[in-house]
């Protein structure tokens, strides 16, 4: 058996290559291994950011911060949807949304780009980070 951080790293780099004359195989080997990991026991999800969990924690301070101010972000507009404020509601949305994908490419840098990320030695988790959404026809994780 291969052990988890030798198919993760295959993972990774088949995910970021791009050869059209070969995609299929490509589409292929990412299936199988994708499928031997799970089925080791591992659960694959999304990045959550709550501060309890341990994709917060390979967060910079910037990212961090960028966190908290997205949360304000939050609870201003729903504040406005509250008050029927809905243009400043929507305005607020659009910053949140920036907000969220600053926040995301702070963790796709501290994981230096990886599609995959190993949690601590101790966990069975794998961090999905399709941070471009590249892989959005090979993956529907909820």
């Amino acid at each position: 058996m291969i052990p988890i951080a030798s198919q993760l790293a295959e993972l990774n780099l088949l995910c970021e290559m791009a050869d059209p004359q070969n995609e299929e195989a490509r589409k292929t080997r990412i299936t199988q291994i994708f499928t031997e990991i799970v089925s080791l026991g591992y659960q694959v999800v999304t990045p959550r950011f709550d501060p309890e969990s341990p994709e917060y924690a390979m967060l910079s301070e910037r990212g961090r911060m960028i966190r908290e101010r997205l949360l304000y972000l939050r609870r201003k507009k729903n504040s406005a949807i509250a008050q029927k404020d809905f243009e400043f509601a929507a305005d607020l949305r659009d910053l949140e949304r920036k907000m969220k994908r600053r926040m995301v490419d702070e963790f796709s840098t501290a994981v230096s780009g990886k599609f995959f990320v190993l949690l601590p030695e101790d966990s069975t988790q794998i961090i999905y980070n399709d941070y471009d959404g590249k892989l959005k026809d090979y993956f529907k994780i909820t």
